[in-house]
């Protein structure tokens, strides 16, 4: 193997932070950890901080930029602070502070599963019986296959880290693609076959892994090697897993594609095979000294110290709805940070007509919530000027009024739509008295964003997903925090996993009979075939690549 020279940093935390009561632990500062950690207490803390690391990862910024954005799905918005990310200039290098956070906490991750795994695999050291030593010694090998397929993902055939290591590594060593992947799938393949159906599903127990859990991302696992080794036994494992899991009996479809979002339904969703769970405690914070990572922030990052946790997903998606006359920022439409906006090729992708996806996924309408009307009045620039009009010195919006729409379409070319008039840099619908952007407003035919004509990209179809309406505060402390929890494995992947997986080993009318299923719940009117159909699929001889993934996107937009 090459050697390359880099500093390996890997620090164990022995704080972990969560809303889950396995996750509240107490930090001991000074304690010897090898003799803590072969104590229950010690051990139940080292898988805890095991557990940690998916919250710098998942419905966090750094994830979002390295999962969602920069594909053909999503573009950087107006305050990304670091858009060189999606340009490629070469103020994208190793030093970006997003990529070290990343490599840092994956790998401390994988020493936390390291040291559980070396402890908990002699039975001279265990702190637990047999039965429990299993579920925990399965808990930390998913965990582990989990933080190495996100690095090899990221990163490539980087170092491979099999053994705990104490203090800061100088060396590393390139490791072959097939080498992660063996190891993922080995962990998976363990953590299976030691799960019982019942372990880890208790409500205290909420976010540990469970076997559902394990079979449902060895499916995702067993489907990618598929692809990267070309050898169709894999695609094979990948339905049969997926399968396990529908079959299961655990777990449903919502009939309404929205319902999957409301917040109401976030601790007992049907469609969650396994999520990160948030809160707006202590706990939900990534626990990341801020120092730690100082010297690698730049121009426009936020502080570490300033980031409250939880799931952020409210923030990164929202468009500045607030400028607009009208709006006023409040708990119900958010505080839009505006890092991402959706391209073209993404709306585009949804018949939204039969799929109800679309309008579950944006929002497209903002009613006027701005009790204080005298911002803005007729007349502007002549029009409503008639001393006889009865819009003549009233309000352009009024509370309750239609402020923003934003349509997919294109308004007719007899509809008048006034740029600049009423207000610089925004459209005036002036039949349907709103403001809005249609698509042609909104993209360049190219399928580029149209900066100038969404006001630098601050503009966009909001995906709604994430919307937090139960935040204490529409500003300041609290208003970042997002309780809801990160749907890692979802049911409906599941279908998409078998269909794709089957497609692949050569069953194209096994593949569409499983897409029916979910396709019957996503069309508004229950009839998946033709769903399907609107998309070019009538039978299985019609599946493509594209499909899937176009379907992916429609399905999983924003969820990493």
């Amino acid at each position: 193997m090459k050697t390359i020279k880099i500093i390996l940093l890997v620090v164990l935390s022995l704080g972990a932070f969560s809303c889950s009561d396995f996750l509240e632990e107490e930090y001991l500062a000074g304690a010897n950890t090898e003799q803590y950690y072969t104590s229950a207490a010690g051990m139940e803390s080292l898988i805890a901080s095991a557990y940690v690391t998916n919250k710098i990862w998942w419905a966090q910024e750094e994830g979002y930029d390295f999962s969602t954005a920069g594909t053909d799905i999503y573009d950087y918005g107006q305050q990304h602070p670091q858009q060189y990310q999606y340009t490629f200039t070469t103020d994208f290098n190793p030093t970006n502070s997003r990529l070290v956070i990343l490599w840092v906490e994956f790998y401390r991750g994988i020493n936390a599963c390291n040291d559980a795994i070396d402890i908990l695999s002699d039975p001279e050291r265990t702190p637990f019986t047999e039965p429990k030593t299993k579920v925990r010694l399965a808990e930390v090998r998913f965990l582990r296959a989990l933080y190495n397929w996100l690095i090899v993902e990221t990163w490539g055939g980087v170092h491979l880290s099999t053994e705990p290591v104490k203090g800061v590594v100088l060396e590393a060593n390139r490791t072959p693609v097939e080498d992660f992947y063996s190891l993922i799938l080995e962990d998976l393949d363990f953590a299976v076959e030691n799960l019982n159906a019942g372990d880890n599903t208790g409500s205290s127990d909420f976010g540990r892994v469970t076997k559902m859990a394990a079979l449902g991302f060895r499916s995702r696992m067993n489907l990618t090697w598929g692809y990267y080794s070309g050898d169709n036994s894999f695609f094979t494992a990948a339905a049969n897993d997926a399968q396990s899991v529908i079959n299961s009996g655990n777990f449903d479809l919502w009939d309404n594609y929205a319902d999957l979002w409301e917040l109401e339904n976030n601790d007992n969703n049907p469609e969650n095979v396994w999520a990160i769970n948030y809160s707006r405690t202590e706990y939900a914070a990534m626990n990341v000294d801020p120092d730690t990572y100082q010297s690698y922030q730049r121009a426009g990052d936020k502080p570490w110290d300033d980031r409250e946790g939880g799931h952020l997903g409210h923030l990164m998606f929202g468009m500045q709805y607030d400028i607009i006359p009208g709006m006023t920022r409040d708990v119900e439409n958010g505080r839009p940070f505006r890092r991402y906006n959706p391209t073209m090729y993404l709306i585009d992708a949804f018949h939204e007509d039969v799929d109800e996806r679309f309008y579950g996924s944006f929002k497209t309408t903002w009613i006027a919530n701005d009790p204080d009307t005298t911002r803005l009045k007729w007349p502007r620039a002549g029009w409503h000027s008639d001393e006889n009009d009865p819009l003549n010195g009233k309000p352009v919006v009024v509370p309750g009024d239609t402020c923003i729409f934003f349509y997919k379409g294109v308004f007719p070319e007899d509809d008048t739509l006034i740029e600049n008039d009423v207000l610089q840099n925004y459209i005036w619908h002036y039949e349907r008295n709103f403001w809005t952007l249609d698509h042609s407003y909104m993209f360049n035919p190219d399928g580029t964003i149209r900066g100038e004509k969404t006001n630098d990209r601050n503009l966009c179809f909001e995906l709604s997903k994430f919307l937090d309406p139960g935040r204490p505060a529409a500003n300041g402390t609290g208003s970042q925090r997002g309780i809801r929890d990160c749907y890692v494995v979802r049911y409906a992947e599941m279908f998409l996993n078998a269909a794709e997986a089957l497609w692949k080993a050569g069953d194209g009318p096994g593949a569409y009979n499983l897409l029916l299923p979910l396709a019957n719940k996503r069309s508004y009117d229950g009839d998946g075939a033709a769903l399907l159909a609107s998309y070019g699929i009538n039978g299985g001889a019609d599946l493509t690549l594209e499909f899937f993934l176009d379907e992916r996107a429609r399905e999983f937009c924003g969820e990493q």
